[in-house]
């Protein structure tokens, strides 16, 4: 069994999605592979509050069941460096590492990357010859740390080159991929009425693609009259806008799909070339005029001016499947998980029945003996130890609590699950860490059969939270409990004498009152004694103090025997002794007498 590991920045954007649907479809047939997910953000990272706790995923993936790693490396250039990560990389050596869109300075790295000089060059040909435009402005994401960006920028001004044109660096103009950094660019500079100094913008993706068709529909700026507006990586938004986004694909399932490959033949032991290159084609629709606004259809025109029909998932270039689950119900249902914080047995239960909802065919949560405490600044240490808590698998009918037990121990070191990865059916599986704020207590495992990542991201979230609660809850009761035991202990310490067993005069005096209360309430009537030893003081003097215990341990042991099981007998102090019993008649005293 091949157990390859995919590094990802988070599953909720778009392109993090389609690169993922691309590896997992390239493993969809291999019934020796399994696949772990693990969405990590980048070490350290304040960006959001308690966001660097993703991070300690990657410790786990050090662990001996790991067999290969995938990084999507381009969903971390928003938050840390090329450089920075591969440094933070290191850790996975020696297994093979194989980064998407760009290699890593790692020994024995294998990459994909996406070529896009050709289709620079064919549009750049394309808006001289079809549309007489040579004043053509680019927008970068240099305010981010992507290298893909620098690539973009460098295959337009060679493009420029190659067709005679000069680029007027005052027409580059630099964003960070969000429809908001363009947005926020042009409206600075220009107003209302005003004329733009290029012809067409070339943008980086498509997202600022989008955010230059919004504030220049404000300004009053016609597209594709005015301006040409051109995107990058046919995301969903290109065929959302309006008018729909002429763009460049990059075949974004496909560099995840050819990254798979790499790693399935590099671990068959096979020969394998460093990289795999794909190739980027421009897709002409309404932003630069070749298609009228008019057509709703999604398609696009290709360098031949043929009509294609735009893929079913955007970004794809591959042939991909997605069981679809009502979003909104499956939602409403996971919130009902955070109605009540219940012990963690009764939790279980909880989580039993929405796995079905979500489709998650199987769930682990391992927990660590203590939460560690982790700051943004420190490194994360994985634990020698952990327990597996929860084994739920509705494909092979496992629904195991192991809580009250104390868990299944386990190295985390060595494998991810006790048993191996090896006794779990082959298919995607999902990594996350366990946490709330600074506290980190564990990971949970789970295996997922459809790509819907959006929802899995938020049930688990939620499904988290709620552990996490649940068990701090049943934590702290099972600690209520014991102290209430000890409590009760020490409490009953207290009130008995260590010589005889019997009460002190502290609880003699406070159960002895207690008992008589009841007895008067009740219409009862009773006596009490009190009786000491005679000559205690001439055994101590001629015998010691050890004799004369040993007869006040006598006298408790004579009391014990005289009186019934529900009287109340004390030691007083020294050889002073009193009894209450409840019902015993006055006239019954001689009875005693004869007893004694």
């Amino acid at each position: 069994m091949k157990n390859i590991a995919v590094l990802v920045y988070d599953l909720t954007v778009e392109y993090n999605i389609v690169v993922t649907d691309g590896i997992t479809e390239f493993f969809r047939d291999k019934d020796d592979v399994h696949v772990i997910i693990s969405t990590t953000s980048t070490p350290h990272n304040e960006r959001f509050q308690y966001e660097y706790q993703y991070w300690t995923a990657v410790e786990l993936l050090k662990s001996k069941n790991i067999d290969a790693a995938i990084v999507i490396t381009n969903t971390y250039f928003n938050a840390i460096s090329l450089e920075e990560l591969t440094k933070s990389l290191e850790c996975l050596l020696p297994i093979p590492i194989i980064s998407v869109s760009n290699p890593l300075a790692l020994p024995g790295n294998h990459y994909t990357t996406v070529a896009c000089d050709l289709a620079y060059e064919q549009i750049v040909e394309h808006l001289i010859k079809k549309h007489n435009k040579t004043k053509i402005a680019f927008m970068t994401a240099a305010l981010t740390l992507s290298p893909e960006s620098e690539e973009r920028e460098k295959a337009f001004r060679a493009a420029m080159k190659k067709h005679g044109l000069e680029v007027n660096d005052d027409w580059i103009y630099d964003g960070d991929f969000t429809p908001k950094s363009a947005y926020d660019c042009f409206k600075e500079r220009f107003k209302k009425g005003d004329k733009l100094p290029f012809e067409a913008i070339l943008c980086a993706n498509d997202y600022m693609a989008a955010g230059c068709v919004s504030i220049f529909s404000e300004l009053g700026i016609s597209i594709p009259g005015d301006v040409i507006v051109f995107g990058f990586d046919n995301a969903e938004v290109a065929t959302n806008c309006d008018p729909m986004l002429s763009t460049i694909s990059q075949s974004v399932a496909m560099t995840g799909y050819k990254a798979a490959e790499l790693v399935y033949s590099l671990l068959c032991g096979k020969e394998t070339p460093e990289k795999a290159v794909i190739q980027s084609f421009p897709m002409f629709r309404q932003s630069c005029g070749c298609i009228p606004k008019t057509v709703k259809d999604k398609g696009y025109l290709d360098v031949d001016g043929k009509l294609c029909e735009s893929s079913a998932l955007q970004m794809s270039g591959l042939k991909l499947f997605s069981n679809s689950i009502n979003d909104m119900a499956t939602i409403f249902h996971l919130l009902t998980m955070t109605d009540t914080v219940p012990r963690l047995h009764e939790f279980f239960n909880t989580v039993v029945n929405n796995l079905n909802v979500v489709h998650i065919g199987m769930l682990a949560m391992c927990i660590y003996d203590e939460p560690i405490v982790l700051s943004p600044q420190e490194d994360f240490e994985m634990p020698d130890k952990a327990r597996l808590l929860w084994l739920i698998d509705n494909d092979a009918k496992i629904q195991n609590n192991y809580y009250e037990k104390g868990g299944i121990e386990f190295s985390p070191k060595e494998e991810i699950l006790p048993g191996r990865l090896e006794d779990c059916v082959t298919g995607n599986y999902y990594v996350l860490p366990i946490f709330l704020q600074s506290e980190n207590y564990g990971y949970l495992v789970c295996r997922f059969p459809t790509n819907n990542y959006p929802v899995y991201t938020i049930f688990l979230k939620i499904l988290v939270n709620a552990f996490v609660h649940s068990y701090v809850f049943s934590k702290k009761e099972e600690e209520r409990a014991i102290l209430a035991e000890k409590n009760q202990t020490l409490n009953f310490e207290s009130k008995t004498d260590e010589l005889t067993k019997l009460f002190n005069r502290r609880g003699f005096y406070e159960y002895g009152q207690q008992l008589l209360d009841v007895s008067v309430a009740a219409g009862q009537s009773g006596s009490v004694f009190f009786c000491d030893l005679d000559g205690l003081k001439t055994i101590n003097d001629t015998y010691g103090h050890e004799i004369g215990d040993l007869a006040i341990k006598t006298e408790a042991k004579v009391l014990r025997a005289a009186f019934r099981d529900s009287d109340l007998i004390g030691r007083l102090s020294g050889d002073e002794f009193g009894v209450v019993a409840p019902c015993l008649p006055a006239r019954k005293v001689d009875v005693i007498r004869e007893r004694f």
